[in-house]
C-alpha cells in the first residue's frame, strides 16, 4: 500500500489491525466461523470483509491485485530491522530478488560487496545496518530457539551485578521483549546510563561470560555469551537515558502508534528524545515518566506495550492499575510428596507462611481409583483430612485448603468419581493426555469438566510447554461461554515453561467477567516464588488485582471461588 501510494490514514488502519491479529492465541479461522470478527478491537467492516473473503476463497482480491508486478523477493525483506516496505521495494527492484526464498541471501551478498551504498538513499551506514539486520535475524531465527523468560532473568541478573562494579555505571536496565516480560526472550538487550562511554564499554568486555565480540562502537557493543545467547549493550547519556529506554523497550507496534500520536503533534521521537518538526534541537528526557508525559500521555508500563489500545488508553489517562506480586493472598495450586513433589506438605506451608500467604492450597494428583480402588482412595482422602486438621492447629496463621488436580481424560471423564470429588475444598481439572485429538474433542473435554459441579477451575487450560509443546486448539469462544455460564475460573499457571493462561486468552476471560486464578502449580518450595511470572502474564493482559480471586482476603475468597469447606 506504501508503494503504491495508498491513503496514510487507510494504511495505518491495517497497521493497528495487523498487530492486534498478530497478538492473538485464539484461533482468528475460529471467531470468523463463529460470525464474531467485529468483536475484536480495531476490526472494521473492510478487515472482516478481507477477512472473510481469504477464509472462503484462500485471497483476497485487492492485496493480490496490489502485489501485481511488485518483486517477490521484496517480501521477505519486510520485517528486517530499519527495512519497511519502500525500502523492500528499492532493493528488491535494483537487485532483482524475484524470489522470496533466495532474497535475503542475495541481499547480504550484495551488501558484502558494498553495492547499498551507491544506491540513491542509502549510505555506507545503513548498508552496516543491513547486513547487521540479516545476520541477527539469521541467527534468531534459523540457529537459537529463545529463552524462555526464567532463563533470560538469570543471564540479566548476573549481568547488571557484574555491571554495576563499575563506578561509570549511572543506571542500568534490560530492554526489549525482556522488559515487555514476554514468555521467551530472544537477544538480550541492556542499556546503561553513564557520562563515560569507552570505561562502561571496557568494563563489559571483560564480563566473564562472554565467548565472542561481535562488534563494538561508540554507543554499541554486541557479544555472545558461552551459553550462546547473544547480548547487546547500549550506551547512553543519563540526560537521554528516558528516551532511549522507551525506544528501546519497544514493541515494535507501540513505537509505531506512539511515532504517529506524536507526528499528529507535530513531534518527531527518537531514542534520543523528542523534536518538534522543522526543529534541531531534541529535547531530552531522564525518565520515560518524563517522555511520556511531554507528550500528554499516562505513563504506559513496558508489560502493556504491545501496540493495541494502549496509546489511547494513556490518553484518556485511563492504564488500569496493574496487579503485583504483593497484591496475592494465597496460591492454589502446588504438590507435595504425597504425589510427585519434592517436599512435604508441612514444609509447604511453612514456605507459604514465609512469603505471607493468608491462604494455601495443597492440590496434588489424585490416586487412581482403578488402580488403588474406591476404599484406599477414601482412606487417604481421611488421612489427608487429619494431618491437615493437625497442621491448622500448629499453623494457625494460615488457611490449609485440601484439594486434588483431576486429569480431565480423553474420553471427556474425570479420573475421579463426584463421590470423591465432594469431599474436597476445592478440585481442579487439567489435561495431561491426548493432546493431540481434534478441536472438537479438545472442546468437549473441557466443557465437560467445567459442567461439573465440583471442579473449580481449569488448570493450565491451553496444555503448552513453551520451546517443547505447542498448546491445545479448542474453540476457545465455546470454553469461555461455558465457564462464564458455570460460573467457573481459569487459571494462569506461572510455571516459566507454561504461562498458561497467555495473556491475550486471559485478556478475553476479563472482558466477559470470567475470575483468574493465578498459581504456581509449585512441585517444591522453592517454586512458590514463581508467582511473580504468573502476574508478569496478567500485567500483560493489562489485569488489575480485583480481577484476580486469590487477591481477595480469605472469607471474600471463599465465596468467589466456591470452596465446599468443611465442618
Amino acid at each position: 500500500m506504501e508503494i503504491r501510494g495508498n491513503n496514510f490514514f487507510e494504511i495505518r488502519a491495517y497497521q493497528n489491525a495487523i498487530s492486534i491479529l498478530d497478538n492473538l492465541t485464539v484461533s482468528i479461522f475460529d471467531i470468523w466461523e463463529n460470525k464474531k470478527l467485529r468483536e475484536i478491537p480495531g476490526v472494521g467492516t473492510t478487515i472482516s470483509e478481507h477477512l472473510d473473503e481469504l477464509f472462503k476463497t484462500g485471497e483476497v482480491k485487492k492485496f493480490e491485485a496490489l502485489k501485481k508486478g511488485l518483486p517477490d523477493g521484496m517480501f521477505a525483506l519486510i520485517g528486517l530491522r530499519s527495512i519497511g516496505a519502500k525500502k523492500a521495494f528499492k532493493l528488491a527492484h535494483a537487485f532483482k530478488l524475484d524470489s522470496r526464498e533466495s532474497a535475503i541471501e542475495k541481499l547480504k551478498e550484495v551488501a558484502e560487496n558494498h553495492k547499498i551504498q551507491t544506491l540513491e538513499g542509502f549510505g555506507e551506514k545503513s548498508e552496516a545496518q543491513i547486513l547487521e539486520a540479516i545476520n541477527q535475524s539469521k541467527l534468531t531465527k534459523n540457529e537459537k530457539p529463545r529463552m524462555l523468560y526464567v532463563h533470560a532473568e538469570q543471564v540479566v541478573n548476573r549481568i547488571i551485578m557484574y555491571m554495576k562494579e563499575c563506578e561509570f555505571v549511572e543506571k542500568i536496565d534490560a530492554l526489549g521483549s525482556y522488559r515487555r516480560k514476554n514468555p521467551t526472550v530472544g537477544d538480550i538487550d541492556i542499556v546503561v546510563a553513564t557520562s563515560n562511554f569507552d570505561e562502561v564499554a571496557k568494563h563489559f568486555l571483560e564480563f566473564p561470560e562472554i565467548a565472542e565480540v561481535l562488534t563494538r562502537g561508540e554507543k554499541k557493543v554486541m557479544v555472545v555469551l558461552t551459553n550462546d545467547a547473544q547480548v547487546d549493550l547500549r550506551l547512553s547519556t543519563p540526560q537521554s537515558y528516558g528516551a532511549m529506554l522507551q525506544y528501546n523497550t519497544g514493541s515494535k507496534q507501540h513505537n509505531i502508534l506512539l511515532r504517529q500520536y506524536a507526528l499528529d503533534k507535530g513531534f518527531s521521537l527518537s531514542e534520543y528524545g523528542i523534536k518538534r518538526k522543522g526543529m534541531e534541537d531534541i529535547k531530552e528526557f531522564a525518565t520515560e515518566e518524563e517522555f511520556y508525559g511531554f507528550l500528554n500521555l499516562e505513563y504506559i508500563p513496558p508489560e502493556m506495550r504491545h501496540g493495541s489500545n494502549e496509546v489511547d488508553l494513556a490518553r484518556q489517562r485511563k492504564i488500569p492499575n496493574l496487579i503485583k506480586v504483593s497484591d496475592i493472598k494465597g496460591d492454589l495450586q502446588s504438590h507435595t510428596i504425597a504425589s510427585d513433589g519434592l517436599n512435604s506438605l508441612e514444609d509447604m506451608i511453612i514456605q507459604a507462611i514465609k512469603i505471607g500467604y493468608e491462604y494455601y492450597g495443597v492440590t496434588d494428583h489424585a490416586p487412581s481409583v482403578q488402580t488403588r480402588g474406591l476404599e484406599e482412595v477414601e482412606k487417604i482422602i481421611t488421612e489427608t483430612r487429619e494431618q491437615i486438621a493437625i497442621l491448622s492447629k500448629k499453623y494457625p496463621e494460615i488457611k490449609i485448603l485440601f484439594g486434588y488436580e483431576v486429569n480431565i481424560l480423553a474420553d471427556a471423564t474425570l479420573a475421579l468419581p463426584d463421590s470423591i470429588l465432594k469431599e474436597l475444598d476445592f478440585a481442579l481439572g487439567s489435561i495431561h493426555t491426548a493432546f493431540n485429538q481434534s478441536r472438537e474433542e479438545i472442546t468437549d473435554r473441557i466443557i465437560k469438566a467445567l459442567e461439573n459441579p465440583y471442579i473449580n477451575y481449569i488448570g493450565h487450560p491451553s496444555g503448552r510447554l513453551l520451546n517443547e509443546r505447542d498448546p491445545v486448539d479448542p474453540d476457545w469462544l465455546k470454553v469461555f461461554s461455558a465457564c462464564a455460564y458455570e460460573g467457573k475460573l481459569m487459571e494462569i499457571n506461572a510455571q516459566p515453561n507454561r504461562l498458561d493462561l497467555p495473556d491475550d486468552l486471559a485478556k478475553e476471560c476479563v472482558k466477559r467477567a470470567i475470575p483468574l486464578v493465578i498459581n504456581t502449580d509449585a512441585h517444591e518450595k522453592s517454586q512458590m516464588e514463581y508467582m511473580k511470572y504468573g502476574v508478569n502474564i496478567a500485567r500483560r493482559a493489562g489485569i488489575e488485582a480485583k480481577d484476580i480471586v486469590n487477591t481477595l482476603s480469605f472469607g471474600e475468597f471463599a465465596d468467589k471461588f466456591k470452596l465446599r469447606l468443611k465442618k
